[in-house]
């Protein structure tokens, strides 16, 4: 776990979402957990050698920043979005997608209950923990449901997967122009030190190139459906960005199915209602949950 300012703490090199803590003079309090229980496991060790988990906050839908929640007695906050997708999920096939990220992995599974948000808001809130204070602000974009997380007194940004930093970006349930407005909501914060939902840390300069790449999907499908192209070609087909970035940990295999629901989510954003369901969910969604 790495110390990016003088009381967060993140980690960036693990399979799933960055995570990290927050030490302050009352307690810790957690951004997002670990998608493979081993490393919630021992992501647990590391705040229990600095204090008393508080709190943990969620900052989107997907299961890669809510499975470890489990792990850790403390209530969670998130967004309402939140808290009904994760309601939502098939426990049994998320479970089972989970075991299979390695072999320590099932043992720990047994007996799995989701820790769910149980404080939830949804536009804005405010929290103070001793001398810290938490502000989650709700930007949509790479979900209808994202939050970032600002730690005020450390300078920090807890970013969620709005960010993606020189590693492949999931758009399978992107809505781009609202993740375009969430980028530029990053950049009027006062903060500059921020930690993306994955791939290594950054501050606002990456925000261009984020938002080029977003824009260059949304053209490379919109031409596809300019040509005439039907949505099974185009998730077929459109494969020319898979070299762009290098996929994020122990993700390497998954890189053609991302290309194909990022071109399928899309497809749909651009030629069908929006979004597909009240709650924005999407059918070529990777089961589990993925980023």
């Amino acid at each position: 776990v790495k110390q990016v300012s003088s009381n967060v703490w993140v980690e960036t090199e693990t399979r799933g979402c960055n995570f990290g803590f927050v030490t302050t003079s009352d307690g810790i309090v957690m951004i997002d957990s670990p998608h493979k229980p081993t490393t919630a496991m021992w992501l647990k060790s590391q705040i229990e050698k600095r204090g008393l988990l508080r709190y943990i906050i969620n900052t989107e839908p997907h299961g890669d920043h809510w499975t470890g929640n489990a792990f850790f007695d403390a209530p969670v906050i998130a967004h309402e979005g939140v808290r009904t997708r994760i309601l939502n999920t098939d426990m049994t096939e998320h479970v089972a997608r989970v075991g299979t990220f390695g072999p320590d992995e099932p043992a720990l599974l047994e007996n799995y209950k989701a820790n769910t948000p149980v404080i939830t808001f949804r536009d804005s809130m405010t929290m103070h923990v001793g001398d810290h204070t938490f502000e989650m602000i709700h930007m949509p974009g790479h979900t209808l449901y994202q939050a970032a997380v600002i730690v005020k007194e450390e300078g920090v940004v807890f970013t969620s997967d709005n960010i993606f930093h020189g590693v492949h970006s999931w758009l399978h349930e992107a809505d781009p122009d609202l993740w375009l407005v969430a980028l530029e909501s990053l950049r009027g914060l006062n903060e500059d030190i921020f930690v993306p939902g994955h791939g290594g840390m950054c501050d606002k300069g990456y925000l261009d190139e984020q938002g080029s790449f977003i824009n260059e999907w949304k053209d490379y499908v919109q031409d596809a459906v300019d040509r005439g192209m039907t949505r099974e070609e185009s998730v077929s087909t459109l494969t020319a960005l898979i070299d762009r970035y290098p996929m994020d940990v122990e993700q390497a295999a998954l890189a053609p199915m991302v290309m194909g629901i990022n071109a399928g989510n899309l497809y749909d954003y651009l030629t069908a209602p929006w979004p597909p369901d009240s709650m924005g969910t999407v059918a070529t969604r990777l089961p589990g949950d993925d980023p």
